[in-house]
Formats: structure tokens, C-alpha cells, sequence
């Protein structure tokens, strides 16, 4: 178990990270460790739950073929995707970079229009492929997740916590 201490945070979070379902948990900086570990042990069935899925989703490593195919078909998809909402949002993209990335789906930078989209999204519905797209091109509107960022997603694509649900814990590492 890791703890981080974060001035100005409010509240306790934890995580079970995979593959080890190893804990972290944030803090704030003025709780001791007494009652990081009593927070703790109040979710040990919830830290079991997790670390089972975890375990569950331990998959063999993706070959070089497969991982070609996946950027192929993504490289295939992407653009059509980016032609059909760019007008609609009033954004541009400068430039797109496909990529197997172990932690993120996509990626954007908003000072030079670059976005990179995680070629592993080729294994998935293609609403999840739009849903990550949306949320790149939302980036380039307003580069953190707070309430105007949520806003603009809901404007674009209402049903994009139901796309963002189906890609929980997909990435295969």
C-alpha cells in the first residue's frame, strides 16, 4: 500500500491497481495513519472485489501483428471520425499520432491541435472509438475535465459516460 498526502485535498481515495492489485491511496495531508488504515480495513471487500477483477484481466501480450492490425484499423476509422465532428465542434486538428499506450485512451495537446488515440480502441465498440474522439476534440475547447468540459460533452454526446463505462479497465498492458 502507497499513501500519498495532498494538501487541500477533502476527502480519502483509493485505488487497486492492476496487474498486483497493489493499493494507493491519496490523502489529506492532515489525516494520520490510523485512520488511513481504518478507512482501509471499512473496504476490504471492496479492495477484494477489485482485485479480483484485476486478476480476471490479465491477458497475454499483444503481438506485433495484432497490434498492426489494431493501428490499421484505427488509422482507418480516426479521420472519418475527426471530418464528421470537427465542423460541428469549431475545432481543428493539426495532427493525429496513433499509439498502444498502457494507461490512457487518447491524449491531447490543445496548444498544437496534436491528438494521439490508443490503437487498442480497434478491440472495442465503435462507439468507444467516437466517445474518445469526442473527448480529444472537447479538449481542444477546454483542456481539463471540470464542469465546462462535462458540459461540452454532454452537448456533443450525451451518452458518453455510458461509452466511457464500457472502456473501464480495457487496456491491455
Amino acid at each position: 500500500m502507497s499513501v500519498t498526502r495532498r494538501v487541500g485535498q477533502k476527502r480519502i481515495y483509493m485505488r487497486v491497481k492492476p496487474p498486483d492489485g497493489r493499493i494507493e491511496i491519496s490523502a489529506p495531508a492532515q489525516v494520520d495513519d490510523d485512520a488511513i488504515r481504518q478507512f482501509v480495513r471499512a473496504h476490504a471487500a471492496w479492495i477484494d472485489e477489485k482485485r479480483s477483477l484485476a486478476a480476471s484481466r490479465v491477458s497475454r501480450p499483444v503481438s506485433e501483428d495484432e497490434l498492426a492490425r489494431w493501428k490499421a484499423a484505427v488509422r482507418a476509422r480516426v479521420p472519418v471520425l475527426i471530418r464528421r465532428w470537427s465542423p460541428v465542434m469549431g475545432v481543428s486538428v493539426s495532427r493525429v499520432v496513433y499509439r498502444n499506450m498502457v494507461s490512457r485512451w487518447g491524449s491531447c495537446n490543445p496548444a498544437t491541435g496534436r491528438i494521439c488515440i490508443n490503437v487498442q480502441l480497434a478491440a472495442h465498440p465503435d462507439a468507444c472509438l467516437e466517445y474518445v474522439v469526442v473527448h480529444e476534440l472537447c479538449h481542444l475547447l477546454e483542456a481539463g475535465h471540470g464542469p465546462r468540459f462535462k458540459a461540452l460533452m454532454d452537448g456533443f454526446l450525451p451518452d458518453w459516460r455510458d461509452r466511457a463505462a464500457l472502456l473501464r479497465g480495457g487496456i491491455r498492458r
